[in-house]
């Protein structure tokens, strides 16, 4: 019987890990690492993984060369650094009173499996990839009713070519607290898999930004799981610019009554760049809030995604699901995809979506030039603004300038002219 090698990668990982118990976390979560997502399964159709599974990767090594640092610039009061997806104390700052940070150890491990597989991501590569090859499970805890006012930083760095980088981070906000995050994944490597688990308690409130920034040689499937008690709040917000394919998935499950989630995002997406966002929202209960928002900017030859699905219980009366999607192609060779999806089982909902995909509005554009405005400056007001106006939304004043710099950057790269200050 011929190799396949489709399985050069989950035959790497299962030697990873065949020293340990067969009992252990790793164990039992590569034991379901058995295929890459089949082309076919809707929620993997638009998003393919067949160049990534033909490549010669393996799980970094622990002892890994240290890799050359991207001198990210800080912009918390708190920094968290994963280096080779290893938390690194030693690179750390000391956290503020009333947030701890732990490794798990092997029993604590086992639960947070548990957790895992009870969700949707079960069998998502990089819930089974990470666990198994993971140099640890890191836990960030909130206490009861600590407000931590210091943002708090993790940057998520290193990488080696042909190599998979494993960073698995458990987020826990405590009854009646509150936290302000802001992750930045900047890896060199050739596959990223992080994975998270974020639970947020009674009354608790966490804000959260991602922004994805890797090599463009790299892929990086990312994967988040939420579990959101009463009268918790969540907003989140991710911003994808880098990686030659990214794709960040988040699974919701509302929990707890009047649980209200944001969850928005952009991604700016040039040359050959494949980014994709998709989001499954699960309200359980009643009187729950879910609110989306996605825009795109695309050039060159990029595909852009968004899948958002928004699943009501029989029980979950008086829900409001609300998505939308919009994209701006600034190339011909662009495309975007965008799927929203419902699925309500009770009938007392307020639940919607829209999308939109389309090149910039040429009445807008006429509108500029008959003013004086030189038309690729004009192009260049109108998607500033498009952007402008949903991170003015979901991003928190004291980070609003640092993400609309970070989005201005990427536009750089698709767009010919040089970026001016937008006033």
């Amino acid at each position: 019987m011929l190799h396949n090698i489709k399985d050069n990668y989950i035959t790497s990982v299962n030697n990873y890990i065949q020293n340990f118990d067969d009992n252990s976390f790793r164990k039992l979560a590569g034991k379901d690492f058995k295929s890459w997502p089949d082309p076919l399964e809707e929620t993997w159709r638009l998003s393919r993984l067949g160049s990534l599974s033909r490549k010669k990767i393996e799980p970094i090594s622990l002892d890994a060369q240290e890799p050359i640092m991207s001198k990210l610039n800080v912009v918390g009061s708190n920094t968290i650094k994963f280096i080779n997806g290893a938390f690194r104390k030693d690179m750390s700052s000391n956290l503020p009173k009333g947030v701890s940070l732990s490794e798990l150890n092997e029993s604590e491990s086992l639960t947070f499996l548990s957790k895992i597989k009870n969700s949707n991501l079960k069998n998502h590569p990089s819930a089974n990839a990470s666990l198994s090859c993971t140099p640890s499970i890191v836990k960030l805890s909130v206490d009861k009713n600590a407000k931590i006012e210091e943002l708090l930083e993790i940057h998520f760095e290193g990488g080696v070519e042909s190599s998979s980088v494993h960073p698995v981070l458990f987020v826990e906000l405590n009854e009646n607290s509150s936290l302000s995050i802001i992750e930045r994944f900047n890896h060199i490597g050739s596959l990223i898999m992080p994975l998270q688990l974020i639970e947020i308690k009674d009354y608790a409130s966490l804000n959260s930004i991602k922004v994805f920034d890797d090599s463009h040689e790299s892929y990086n499937l990312a994967a988040h799981c939420i579990i959101m008690s009463h009268k918790s709040l969540l907003n989140s917000f991710s911003l994808i610019k880098g990686s030659q394919f990214t794709r960040s998935e988040t699974h919701a499950y509302l929990n707890g009554t009047n649980a209200k989630l944001n969850l928005n995002g952009v991604y700016i997406s040039g040359n050959k760049q494949h980014h994709d966002l998709t989001t499954a929202i699960y309200h359980n209960v009643e009187e729950c809030i879910s609110k989306q928002i996605v825009r795109g900017v695309l050039g060159g030859e990029s595909t852009g995604v968004f899948q958002g699905k928004v699943k009501v219980a029989p029980n979950a009366q008086k829900t409001d699901g609300q998505q939308m999607s919009k994209a701006i192609l600034i190339s011909d060779k662009a495309s975007a995809n965008a799927k929203p999806e419902l699925e309500i089982y009770a009938d007392d909902v307020v639940c919607a979506h829209g999308t939109t995909v389309g090149e910039l509005d040429d009445d807008q554009l006429f509108y500029l030039n008959s003013r004086g405005i030189t038309k690729d400056k004009a192009r260049l007001i109108l998607i500033k603004a498009f952007l402008l106006d949903i991170i003015s939304e979901s991003v928190e004043e004291t980070l609003h300038d640092f993400i609309f710099n970070e989005a201005q950057s990427a536009l750089s790269s698709i767009l010919k002219d040089k970026i001016e200050e937008f006033v």
